[in-house]
């Protein structure tokens, strides 16, 4: 015997599934700038192009999280 859930529960599933996807988005791009930002430092060799990306990334992260509360 299996009981259905109530429609409420799925459209708080369906906008809680949204915003996980919404923050695993966000975290993979920070990712995918710290290790750009690793890359391009060991392929130049200085440790300033490091240093920026890991900036861009907490600007980045900054930004979007203002964004996101503005909505």
């Amino acid at each position: 015997m299996t009981a259905m859930p109530p429609a409420a529960d799925s459209s708080r599933t369906k906008a809680a599934r949204h915003a996980n996807m919404r923050t695993a988005a966000t975290l993979a791009s920070i990712a995918a700038v710290f290790f750009g930002g690793i890359v391009a430092a060991q392929y130049t060799g200085g440790t300033t192009v490091g240093i920026v990306a890991v900036g861009l990334g907490v600007l980045g992260f900054l930004f979007a999280t203002l964004g996101r509360g503005r909505r």
